[in-house]
């Protein structure tokens, strides 16, 4: 029997989603299953673009180009001004999402054995992407004790090492919901300028931010300016993660050339999707900040409801619409799976994403899980209710 590539082994099971079948058994079985585990927005796509995919006058559905339609390019540097980023559209690539954006990047950077210095919890599909690059990626471990903040500079510096060629960071944060502080982002940049970094800044949730905070991007320091890579995506913003539209723009011409390559190696990227995100991209911010009032009541109750559990101490999320938090449960894993196959509560159980594959380090992460606010607030109360009663009943509870 042929021997499958060694690279193979090294890409994980999603934690987002490998329980599906589980819950899928759960709702035949009767259950109403929450779903906590996927950043799928329950909101419908705004009109505007369902509008403009009806409206495109094509009569055949013929290949982009492979950097992005000229159209969408403009109206992602049109996007980019709305937030004082200057990018202009032959500095913006389109891509299959913001997930194709970091794959081409790591690739490009550090691809072929080069390492990738990553903040820990991160976005778990960030492993897979550099498994496919032949990229390592170095954790900096963060804990909820200290609200998923690294604070200290020396916590980077003592990361680095010949093979580093990048920093990679999310913010705000999925899965924390952490939103770092401009202390935190100018260490990164006084590193990233010391070593001779690139840093890939993946902000694809940039508008929601609670408590009256702000984000700050990487793209207001000007030292950076050759080095930075943005990622983003329509994805979460206008609540249409099904059309795979997003981007990744850079002031440095050769990786803007060298990504082309990528992009015309996978030929391009979907004709009438590019099209239809148009008018949000272009007069869509309001849009997506209105949003965000709606995720922070969904935050707050999620928070509330973590609360009342004995032994959890919850973190409170400063963005994005996630929060990690660990549980007083021996394995968070089977706790999951235990959810969907011997729990119910009042005819209910949840769908959560364990959180030990967010982590590089292994066993990291066992007694922590990811919570998505993908329902409006009551529902988020009832959904912590019911994992209140699950922690409660569940046999490998910790003492």
């Amino acid at each position: 029997m042929p021997v499958l590539s060694e690279k193979s082994s090294l890409l994980q099971a999603s934690p987002i989603r490998k329980l599906a079948p589980h819950a899928r058994a759960a709702e035949a079985n009767g259950t109403n299953v929450i779903y906590l585990n996927i950043g799928q927005p329950d909101m419908p796509t705004p009109p505007e673009m369902i509008a403009q995919l009806h409206g495109l006058p094509l009569t055949r559905l013929a290949y982009a180009p492979s950097e992005g339609i000229a159209e969408a390019r403009e109206a992602w540097s049109a996007f980019f001004r709305s937030w004082d980023i200057d990018y202009a559209p032959d500095q913006i690539l389109v891509t299959s999402g913001a997930s194709e954006a970091i794959t081409f990047t790591l690739s490009i950077v550090a691809g072929g054995g080069g390492e990738v210095l990553v903040f820990e919890p991160c976005y778990t599909n960030y492993l897979s992407f550099a498994a496919q690059a032949d990229v390592k990626m170095v954790p900096i471990t963060l804990r909820v004790e200290d609200e998923y903040h690294f604070e200290e500079i020396e916590r980077l510096r003592a990361c680095v090492t010949p093979k580093t060629k990048a920093i990679l960071l999310c913010n705000p944060s999925n899965p924390t919901g952490t939103v770092y502080t401009h202390a935190e982002l100018e260490a990164v940049a006084k590193i990233a300028v010391e070593n001779d970094l690139f840093v890939i800044c993946d902000e694809v949730y940039r508008e929601f931010v609670f408590d009256g905070g702000t984000v700050r991007s990487f793209t207001e320091f000007n030292e950076l300016a050759d080095r930075i890579i943005v990622v983003d995506s329509v994805s979460k913003r206008f609540n249409a993660c099904g059309v795979r539209i997003g981007c990744m723009a850079s002031h440095n011409k050769e990786i803007i050339d060298v990504a082309l390559r990528f992009c015309q190696a996978r030929l391009s990227v979907a004709t009438a999707e590019q099209l239809m995100v148009i008018p949000l991209l272009e007069n869509g911010r309001e849009y997506s900040e209105r949003l965000r009032g709606e995720y922070e009541a969904r935050r707050d109750a999620v928070f509330t409801g973590l609360a009342k559990i004995g032994g959890v101490s919850p973190h409170r999320s400063e963005g994005s619409f996630y929060s990690m938090t660990r549980l007083p449960i021996d394995s968070c894993e089977d706790f999951a799976v235990w959810l969907l196959k011997d729990f119910s509560y009042e005819g209910e159980s949840i769908c959560l994403a364990p959180g030990e594959g967010f982590y590089v380090t292994e066993g990291l992460g066992v007694d922590e899980v990811r919570v998505a606010f993908m329902y409006d607030a009551e529902t988020m109360a009832r959904a912590m209710n019911v994992l209140k009663h699950a922690v409660e009943q569940y046999p490998g509870r910790k003492a």
